[in-house]
This record gives C-alpha cells, structure tokens and sequence, in this order.
C-alpha cells in the first residue's frame, strides 16, 4: 500500500504541474536525491522518481497510455542502477524486475531485496 500511495502523489503532482502521462518518465536518481511529491523509492544505492524531466539522470518513457508495465518502463530504462555484470544480487534483481508488471510490486521488492543485501 506504502506504494501504491507514493505512485498515485506523484502522478497528481505531476498532473497538477500539467505534464500529461505520454511525458512523463521513470527518472533514476542518486540515493541523495529526493523530490518531494516525486520519488517514489529511495534506497541506500539509487532513488527512483515519477518526472517529466530526467535532469540528465538514466530514464524510460512511460508509454502513451497508463496501462505501462513496470516491467516494460524498466527494460527501457538508458542506464541501470544495478551492477548486472558483476554482482550476483543484482543480476537476480534486475532478471525479476523485467517480470514484474506490477508498479508497486516491483518498488516492494527492490526494497526488500536491498534490506536483505545489507543485513547479509
């Protein structure tokens, strides 16, 4: 639900500023950048955010229409927060996320996945 909820604050906040949904964009962040009313996940590694501007920040296009996929946005983000050629976390992360469709799903897992990262 903590999901859920941060998605549909920053939809309407993006709404309310007048970007519509074909401009808007998964915008990957450093972990230090937090926009009010428009990151969605904030971890220890990365931040993920809801935008129409990526600020020079690796992005994927939502699509034209609201019916996106998490997963699909993800398989077209420019860069990706996860060290997929090297760490053996993050490979079986990124391979999950590209199954999720889920929006507040994927955001659940990423959490849970990275708290058990750092408790191992």
């Amino acid at each position: 639900m903590k999901y859920h909820t941060l998605l549909v604050a920053s939809l309407l906040d993006n709404y309310r500023a007048g970007h519509e949904f074909p401009d808007l964009l998964l915008v990957v962040d450093d972990s230090e950048e937090i926009v009010p009313h428009r990151t969605v996940y904030a971890g220890d590694r990365f931040a993920l955010r809801i935008d129409e501007d990526a600020d020079a920040q690796p992005w994927a296009r939502f699509g034209s229409r609201p019916w996106q996929s998490w997963a699909s946005a993800w398989k077209r983000l420019t860069a990706h927060p996860l060290d997929v050629n090297h760490d053996k976390h993050d490979m079986a992360l990124d391979a999950n996320l590209r199954r999720i469709w889920s929006w507040s799903t994927a955001l659940q897992y990423i959490e849970d996945l990275e708290t058990r990262r750092e408790n191992a």
